[in-house]
């Protein structure tokens, strides 16, 4: 129970911003809970297959520099997140699953009144960070993700997943399209 409070405030710092301290401590117990054996569901792993498709409809968006379509997609990847059944899952992963729900309804639903992309793409990033994790974490996928960066994002580097191993940057869209590089396949 004291892991998943203590992973349940971990996500709510990404949620604020974390400091650069707290995500090292961060890293560092995720390298651990990836250690550990995640249990799901065959009915879970279909709506993490969905909700992927989800978050991948919302990058896109955000590389082609749309705030509309990308307004659009980060309401219904939020109204998708909220609407996912965990209950068939044990209560370790369930309470995972809740955390990672919670920074991504929020996240997402910030994302919608804005209409500059730009401030689009800084709620993408605590997305990104989120599915990352989760991904790794669940594995609800028999396909190829790829886990990319970029290096010149707000003086540091982003993450992001893709379909495809080719980089379609969704930090600086046509600015810088090709910026980055695969982290590793997932």
């Amino acid at each position: 129970m004291k892991t998943i409070l203590f992973f349940s405030l971990t996500l709510l710092l990404v949620a604020c911003g974390p400091s650069e301290q707290e995500q090292a401590q961060q890293q560092e117990r995720q390298m651990q809970m990836l250690q550990q054996a995640i249990e799901t569901t065959p009915e879970f792993d279909s709506q993490m297959a969905e909700l992927l498709d989800n978050y991948f409809d919302l990058k896109d968006a955000l590389v082609q520099s749309d705030a509309a379509s990308a307004s659009a997609e980060a309401e219904l990847f939020a109204d998708f997140t909220a609407s996912v059944e965990f209950g068939t899952l044990l209560p370790e992963t369930a309470a995972l699953w809740v955390g990672y729900s919670d920074v991504i309804q929020i996240r997402s639903r910030e994302m919608i009144p804005l209409s500059d992309v730009d401030d689009q793409r800084y709620h993408f990033e605590y997305i990104s960070e989120v599915m990352i994790e989760m991904v790794d974490l669940f594995r609800p996928v028999g396909y190829a993700i790829y886990h990319q960066s970029c290096p010149m994002v707000r003086d540091g580097s982003a993450d992001w997943l893709s379909r495809e191993e080719q980089i379609a940057n969704p930090y600086h869209g046509d600015r810088m399209m090709r910026c980055g590089e695969v982290i590793r396949r997932l």
